[in-house]
């Protein structure tokens, strides 16, 4: 009795992955969706597949349709803090930052966009990219540097902490 059970649930369990990996739901994962049309870039690429001299969807395929950026905030020092660093993006892209670090971050572009605060475990409102190269920074923590489309800013030196007097340990 207890094989019988033991294989009819190792049997259920197989027929749900199967069924879960079969195709006929929703993906698990959201595709970048063209804000104009609201088609998914990949349908985009897989009419190109099927036709390669069609248009592409919502305008001249030469220009690159804008998609969503994210950048995470991943720490609180240096070039490091953002991930991914330098960041590869499109003019007319959605900038986005979302915070995985634990404490308060607030991001500007050099230029003077201000994404403003993004909290632990947020993401700021997408903003669109309007230059071919920008440079960011926390207002908050002022060593955290980022680039899109750029060079690294130059790496920031570790703080300087002095060793301990001799006083400290008793010594005259």
């Amino acid at each position: 009795m207890r094989t019988k059970l033991a294989f009819l649930a190792i049997a259920t369990v197989c027929t749900l992955a199967v069924w879960g990996c079969s195709g006929t739901h929703s993906p698990s994962a959201p595709s970048v969706v063209n804000s104009q049309n609201g088609m998914s870039t990949a349908a985009g690429r897989l009419r190109a597949l099927e036709d390669p001299a069609a248009p592409a969807p919502g305008g001249d395929p030469a220009v690159p349709t804008p998609m969503q950026v994210i950048i995470k905030i991943v720490g609180s020092f240096g070039s490091s803090a953002f991930m991914p660093n330098p960041t590869m993006a499109n003019t007319g892209d959605q900038i986005v930052f979302t915070n995985t670090d634990l404490v308060l971050h607030h991001i500007v572009l050099d230029d003077g966009t201000d994404f403003g605060e993004v909290q632990p475990g947020q993401s700021s409102a997408p903003l669109p990219l309007t230059t071919p190269t920008a440079s960011y920074h926390c207002t908050i923590h002022p060593t955290m540097v980022g680039s899109i489309n750029g060079e690294l800013p130059p790496a920031t030196p570790d703080p300087y902490y002095p060793p301990p007097s001799d006083d400290y340990y008793g010594y005259y």
